[in-house]
């Protein structure tokens, strides 16, 4: 099945992902092997470190729209973001200078791995509160939500979305992680999965093997939903 990845560093040279065109379009015909057929490059927006502004992240991306249109005619390719989330980060979207995915009102969202539950929901309620919605990145990552399924229902229930990553899905991390992502997939509290990929080799953009995975675990209609039907529904901007 045609599936899409949300969360995706293909832009190269902006930021830890590819570092230049040749690893970008290496990434490109993985992905395309692995069934993407659809991808929102997120560059990250992160004060200190990474500040790519969206601005200048499209420009990248017409870059690899133009090198792949012949190859790839079917491959869609979209701007988003990953905003390491800070106070001031809403009005940076705001202004312009940090960007939705695919211009709509969908923000995806990252934090520190140590971050508190109180940090993550006043985060989410400043992005609902901006008319944002809020996509959490890889939320296996943070050890506040990790086998907290209370928190995670009250995130989902507050208007959060959230992502995972395909590699947590498959067992790359460990037993304890791909355990904890069955049992958010069996309530169907994930609203996307995606590679995060930063590179052709150890963060390739490997969809399938999460697929079969989720495939034991999902009904066929939210398995749909959350390879394909979710994103779509980013780049039309309706509410998932």
């Amino acid at each position: 099945m045609k599936v899409a990845d949300i969360h995706c560093h293909i832009l190269p040279g902006v930021d830890d992902g590819s570092r230049d065109m040749e690893q970008t379009m290496r990434m490109i015909e993985t992905a395309y092997e692995e069934d993407i057929r659809l991808i929102i490059a997120t560059p990250h927006y992160h004060i200190g470190k990474v500040k790519v502004n969206a601005s200048v992240a499209m420009e990248y991306l017409e870059q690899v729209k133009t090198n792949i249109k012949n190859k790839y005619p079917d491959l869609k390719l979209y701007l988003g973001q990953e905003i390491y989330y800070y106070s001031e980060a809403m009005e940076d979207v705001d202004s312009g200078r940090a960007g939705t995915m695919a211009s709509s009102s969908y923000v995806l969202m990252e934090f520190s791995q140590d971050v508190s539950f109180i940090e993550i929901t006043d985060a989410v309620y400043d992005a609902i509160s901006h008319g944002y919605s809020p996509v959490l990145a890889h939320i296996e990552r943070y050890g506040c939500l990790f086998g907290k399924y209370d928190r995670i229902e009250k995130l989902v229930e507050s208007g959060a979305y959230l992502q995972v990553n395909a590699s947590s899905v498959a067992g790359k991390h460990g037993h304890a992680e791909k355990s904890f992502i069955k049992k958010l997939l069996k309530k169907q509290y994930i609203s996307f999965v995606a590679t995060d990929a930063h590179n052709d080799t150890g963060r390739a953009p490997i969809m399938n093997e999460a697929v079969r995975t989720m495939e034991k675990i999902c009904k066929p209609d939210y398995l749909l939903k959350v390879l394909w039907t979710n994103p779509l529904k980013i780049i039309d901007n309706e509410e998932i």
